[in-house]
Order: structure tokens, then C-alpha cells, then sequence
């Protein structure tokens, strides 16, 4: 029986779900965000694949969506498990349901979020560890105000320094005097500058240009700093050198000096201080601590990698060097509080509590501004970029603080459980975002570890981590593997998951000789040819385990040929042929590498692919054919995203346009010739897309009412 994905989805819809969703997932969808991983797909565009894989080609997707389904003779398998999308998306339709990925994180956040809990019983392990250890954690962040009395700082402002290399004097490497202004300036210009000559705090306009210290009476121009670009001044002896060429003369990360707190007084203003002797007096005691704890840290090395090399780069060799020492004796309590939880799933929950803490609370994280969550995380950028002007956020957190332990506890860890006992699904209706309970099943999830006990026990879900190239799945016992596949050459999971891991592994004692969550087998390479070898062994092992009739479906995207070339051949040398293409929305339009692109992509495709028929009769398109029955197919898929008001740019046109390509190349039955065509195809492509970038609008932007000059572009091939 055909399934309904076999034929159609309807992108428009779901992509405005998912753009509505992109703007707020944590309340959305919130035990997919207990934790942080890395290009988490939209839970709404996944619950409408699963559902649109699982029904019959007459089905009415749209009323289903909000209507109770179970689909429990339905064995949906998710390969790249990631963040658990797909298996919460298809536990809730009543799916049986399992999920593997290489990196031991995943799976250890997985079944946190989805594990059975009594929410009372993980209320009372929360307060028990804050008996136990809240005093001593919020002790590390008071101060002695200006009015005398003790008070505790929400956030204490660093800058790194160094000695200048031709006069030796010390340089901070402010790359603004800013240091605090509201993350929408225009309704409150007000901000605070620091003055180079006196270090006192000035309150400011945002854009000032000139302001005089009320202080010293020093001049200056509070945009500009020390740095501009990869170049530092001294400003003692104007000298002028690279950041870069300093630290590759040095062994060490460059130095941090305070220079300023913001103070949160009994009453619940807040204010901008500089640091005093009692400050300095916490941080003296806060070393000699450190030094008694030195043998009691594990010091774990940063391993050299695409994604690690820029910290190296800065001389940070170990991952603890990435926290101050106030942050280190911190979390090093914390720790030892989650040890003794006996409940290991609650022991787990709380791992991943803390786990998730640290993303908010090292000395790569800044300030993003008064009016909203005021710390910006170390992954905002998806790299491991060293800040040189950090924000060191209270640990265990007060009622204003933002990333703390306390308010996650809070906002993610409570959200998801209450979540969990009765999934909501997002319906738009005008501007408005409601939510529709009561359709869901219940995501407390009776979760195993092998897939024997999946078989006898009647459990709904098994999760595992492992090289999905091999599993210990029975032969053609799945009807769906629905995943999202790792890109070859842009995020590196592991390299970054390995800074979660250097935690977790402390309190869950994972493994005694593993340091590192790398692995040889993980799908991932800048080498486009090894990246297409082991994708094509894990697609190899989806077709041993999915059912004759069953389907593989992907979501994926990339801008450059190698990366569409090398994932085309997975599918094909495993078996499989691309049977339909959707694109659809991925993430916010305003994420930060979205904006930073120079060709943003808005959207992914879905790929659904199916096992090939050995004895299907070869046609013989030629290039030319192929690309204009692409480019017709494409058009109408991007005028219905225009007409649901889905802003696209000539990237996306790339991703729409290269979908269908890789469907009618898979008509041709013939695969090594397929290989040798793709890549002229994919050229064609390219051109057809810089046509589209030589108009006068860089990102094209599609409106319900009427079509735009680049659309018109589709009707020329």
C-alpha cells in the first residue's frame, strides 16, 4: 500500500508550524531541549513525516495532525538519534520506536528526557541537593556593595589580558568599552562603558561615539577597544601586533582580570558595580580551594580536531581550562551531590541537569544584554571560539538569574515533565500559537538497552549508542528509519560533545578508559569520499533491517557539490532509490550561522527513498531533461511555499532544485552512471542558482501576493 510521504506533504502548512515553533522550541517541544545538541531538527515537520509515513495515500494529514493516533504496529528505527526528535515524535503517535547514535551523550540525554518519572520524586532529589549545597555554591558569588551591605552578583565581567610584546606592559583585549547595553537598544539606549584610563563604570547611550569619564575626565570612544580584527594596540606604547602570532610565542590561554559586577540588592534592583577588596578576597580564597582540589579534577586533553583546533589555537589544552577556578569548585560540588542520588535514572536526569548548566557557566560565554536571557552560550556560533570579553554567570542561580542551576531546574527539567504527561501539539490560528492537548500519548517511555529485551518485554522504546553500521536489529523488522544524518564538513559532534562528556562521565562513571566520545566510525569527515563511505554503511545496515516495502526517510541539506555527491551515493550504494523530495523549514531565520551565511539555506529536504528494484527497465535521460523536469517540480514547490508566506533565499532554490534532481536521476536505474552524471548536474544547478543571486535581491523573499523577478527564472530551463 503506498503511504501517503510516497506522494505528497504538505510543506507549506508544516512549515509555518515549524517557523512558529523555531521562534520558541523549548516551551514547544521541551524534553528535546533538557540538554544542548547540535542541529536539532523541528519536532511539528517530524510528526508530520512519521504520520504521513505511517498512512495510506488517501489519508487527511492535516485533521489526523490534531486527532489521536497509535500506531503501534508500526517499528519506526532513527539511526542518527542526535537530540531524540524523531523517537519522542513517534513514541507520542504510539509507535514502537528505536533510536541509536555513535555518541554515548546522545544517548545518555535521550533517555533522560524520555524516561518515566513521579514529578514529586524529582522535586524532593532537587531539594535535597539544594539543602545540601545551595549556602556554600551561593556564597561563592556575594559581595560587599557599595551601601556596605552583602549582596549576591548575578554576573561578574572578565577581559582577557596579556603583556604587550614590545613594551611588557599589561593590554586587555576589550574589543569594545561597551560592555552592557539592552538586547533591543532601541527601546533602552541606555548601556555602560568602562573607561580605559580609570576602569570606572559610565552609563551611556549606545551609540555614543564620544563620552567623558565622570571620574577622571578621560575622553574616549566607547565603541572602539584595544582589538579591531586580529590586530591589538597597546595602549601604553601604541605598538601594534596579531593575537595570533602572540600566542604561538606563549604555553598558556591568555590571563583574565574582573572589572566589573552586576549586583542584585535585597530588593531586587539591579546595579552596575566595579570590583572591591571583599571581591578579591572571594577570589584569593577561591584559588587556595582550587589548589586542594587540583588532584581531585580529572585534567582531560583537548584532542586536536576540526572543530577543537581553534581553542588549541589559544592554548587552551585542557578542557577544564575552559572555567574559572570559582566555576571549577562549583560544579566539582554539584557533582558530588548528583553522585550520591541511588535512583539512577534520576541520577541520570540530574547528570544531564548539570550538564547543561555548564553550556551557561564557562569563560566562553558573554553578555547578550539587559531584557532578555542575559548570558550568550559557548555554541551560540556552533565552534569553540575563545571570548575575550567572558561573563562569569552565578552557578547556582537567584530568581533573576539566567542560566543558573536553579532557574534550568526550573525552565527545562519541570517544563519537560509537565510536558511529558500531556504532549500538546502547536495549532496556528491567525498570529496566535494555540495549544491542543489530549491527542498524545504520554511520553513516559518504558526504555531498554538491547533489543532483546525490546522484543520480550513488551517496551515501547530502545535506545542505544554504538556505530549504526552494526546493530543488533533483526533483519527486516522496520518499517520506518526516519533520521537526520550528520553534515561531512561542517559540526563535528564528538569534538564538541566532548566537553559535555568530560562531566558526565564523572558522575555516571560511563567508561574508566575512554576520554573521548570520538570514534573512528562516526559519520563524519571532512574527506567527502570517507564521509560517503561510512554514511553509505550505516544506510547499508537500514536496508537489512527495514522491511521490504519499508521507507528511509532523511532530512538534509548542504551548499556545496561534494556534499550532495557524496550523500546521493550512499543512498544508491546501499541500495536504496530517492523516491520523493520536500523541502521544508529548519530553523529559526534569525539562528546566528543562518545570518553569518554568506548563502543562507531556511530549509531542509526531506529525501524518502525506498529499496531499489533491481529489476526496474534503465531510462536513459540526458542532463538537459532531467534538469528542466527538476526545475518544473522545484518551481511548484517554492510558489506554494510563497503562497504560505515562507521566506526563501537562491540557497534554498539550490536545496528545492537539488531534491528533485537527485529523484529523476534515480529514475535512470543505471547507478554508476547516475554517479558520473551528478556531478555536471549539480554544476548546472550551481549556475541556474548564481543567475538567481546576480538579481538585484540577495535573499528572495516569496509573498502570498505575487511572484518576484527570480521566480521567473524557474520558466527559462
Amino acid at each position: 500500500m503506498t503511504k501517503y510521504i510516497e506522494k505528497d506533504f504538505p510543506i507549506g502548512i508544516f512549515s509555518q508550524l515549524a517557523e512558529r515553533e523555531s521562534w520558541r522550541k523549548e516551551i514547544y517541544r521541551p524534553p528535546y531541549y533538557i540538554h544542548k545538541w547540535w542541529a536539532k531538527r523541528l519536532g511539528s515537520v517530524f510528526r508530520g513525516i512519521i504520520l504521513a509515513a505511517c498512512e495510506n495515500e488517501d489519508a487527511d494529514i492535516l485533521k489526523d495532525y490534531y486527532s489521536k493516533n497509535c500506531f503501534s504496529d508500526v517499528t519506526v528505527f532513527d539511526s542518527f538519534m542526535g537530540s531524540g526528535v524523531t523517537v519522542g515524535e513517534a513514541a507520542k503517535l504510539g509507535c514502537m520506536v528505536m533510536g541509536q547514535d555513535i555518541n554515548p551523550v546522545s544517548a545518555i540525554i535521550v533517555q533522560a528526557s524520555l524516561e518515566k518519572y513521579e514529578i514529586a520524586g524529582v522535586d524532593k532529589t532537587f531539594k535535597t541537593i539544594e539543602r545540601n549545597i545551595k549556602k556554600k555554591i551561593r556564597s561563592f558569588y556575594k559581595t560587599r556593595s557599595e551601601n556596605g551591605n552583602i549582596a549576591d552578583v548575578l554576573y561578574y565581567f572578565w577581559v582577557k589580558t596579556l603583556n604587550c610584546p614590545n613594551c611588557g606592559k599589561e593590554t586587555d583585549l576589550f574589543k569594545s568599552r561597551i560592555f552592557s547595553k539592552n538586547a533591543m537598544p532601541k527601546k533602552d539606549p541606555s548601556a555602560r562603558a568602562i573607561c580605559p584610563q580609570c576602569h570606572n563604570i559610565n552609563q551611556i547611550c549606545y551609540d555614543n561615539k564620544q563620552t567623558t569619564c565622570s571620574v577622571c575626565n578621560t575622553t574616549y570612544n566607547p565603541q572602539n577597544g584595544n582589538v579591531n580584527g586580529a590586530l591589538v594596540t597597546c595602549p601604553h606604547c601604541l605598538f601594534k601586533f596579531r593575537l595570533t602570532d602572540y600566542l604561538k610565542k606563549t604555553n598558556e590561554p591568555s590571563y583574565h582580570k574582573l572589572y566589573a559586577k552586576l549586583v542584585l540588592s535585597d530588593d531586587g534592583t539591579k546595579k552596575y558595580e566595579i570590583p572591591n577588596d571583599y571581591d578579591f578576597k572571594v577570589l584569593d580564597d577561591l584559588r587556595s580551594e582550587f589548589e586542594s582540589l587540583n588532584k581531585k579534577i580529572p585534567f582531560i586533553p583537548i584532542k586536536e580536531g576540526y572543530n577543537t583546533n581553534q581553542v588549541l589555537k589559544h592554548n587552551y589544552k585542557f578542557w577544564h581550562q575552559m572555567f574559572s577556578p570559582r566555576q571549577l569548585i562549583s560544579v566539582y560540588h554539584l557533582c558530588n551531590e548528583i553522585k550520591k542520588i541511588s535512583d539512577y535514572p534520576l541520577k541520570r536526569l540530574f547528570s544531564c541537569l548539570l550538564s547543561g548548566v555548564l553550556e551557561f557557566n564557562n569563560m566562553f560565554c558573554s553578555f547578550k544584554g539587559e531584557g532578555t536571557g542575559a548570558v550568550r552560550h559557548m555554541f551560540s556560533h556552533h565552534i569553540l571560539r575563545p571570548e575575550m570579553m567572558p561573563i562569569e554567570a552565578n552557578i547556582w542561580g537567584t530568581p533573576k538569574s539566567s542560566g543558573s542551576f536553579s532557574t534550568l531546574y526550573k525552565s527545562r527539567i519541570l517544563r519537560a515533565l509537565n510536558y511529558k504527561s500531556d504532549p500538546f501539539e502547536l495549532k496556528l490560528k491567525g498570529n496566535k500559537g494555540l495549544k491542543v492537548p489530549n491527542i498524545n500519548i504520554p511520553l513516559n517511555c518504558n526504555i531498554v538497552e538491547s533489543y532483546s529485551d525490546f522484543k520480550k518485554n513488551g517496551a515501547s522504546v530502545y535506545i542505544s549508542y554504538g556505530d549504526s553500521a552494526h546493530t543488533d536489529i533483526e533483519t527486516g523488522s522496520v518499517d520506518l528509519v526516519i533520521t537526520d544524518p550528520p553534515f561531512f564538513d561542517n559540526v563535528h559532534y564528538s569534538q564538541l560533545a566532548d566537553f559535555f562528556y568530560y562531566w558526565l562521565n564523572q558522575m555516571l562513571d560511563i567508561s574508566e578508559d575512554i576520554r573521548t566520545t570520538r570514534h573512528k566510525a562516526e559519520v563524519q569527515d571532512t574527506d567527502s569520499d570517507k564521509f560517503s563511505e561510512k554514511l553509505r554503511g550505516v544506510f547499508l545496515e537500514c536496508n537489512r533491517v527495514l522491511k521490504n516495502e519499508g521507507l528511509l526517510i532523511f532530512t538534509y541539506h548542504h551548499s556545496k557539490p561534494e556534499g550532495w555527491i557524496s550523500v546521493y551515493k550512499a543512498i544508491r550504494q546501499a541500495g536504496f532509490t530517492c523516491i520523493q523530495s520536500f523541502p521544508i523549514k529548519a530553523e529559526m531565520s534569525v539562528s546566528i550561522p543562518i545570518q553569518q551565511a554568506k548563502i543562507p539555506i531556511h530549509l531542509d529536504l526531506i529525501l524518502v527513498c525506498g529499496k531499489s528494484d533491481s529489476s526496474g527497465k534503465i531510462v536513459d535521460y540526458d542532463t538537459k531533461h532531467i534538469l528542466r523536469k527538476s526545475v518544473k517540480k522545484a518551481k511548484g514547490q517554492i510558489t506554494e511555499l510563497n503562497k504560505w508566506g515562507i521566506n526563501t533565499s537562491s540557497g534554498d532554490a539550490k536545496v528545492a532544485v537539488m531534491g528533485r534532481v537527485l529523484c529523476e536521476l534515480s529514475q535512470m536505474a543505471d547507478m554508476e552512471k547516475e554517479v558520473k552524471v551528478l556531478p555536471d548536474l549539480e554544476n548546472e544547478v550551481s549556475l541556474f542558482v548564481s543567475d538567481l543571486r546576480k538579481l538585484p535581491a540577495q535573499k528572495v523573499k516569496y509573498h502570498h501576493r505575487s511572484e518576484p523577478d527570480q521566480l521567473k527564472l524557474f520558466e527559462s530551463i
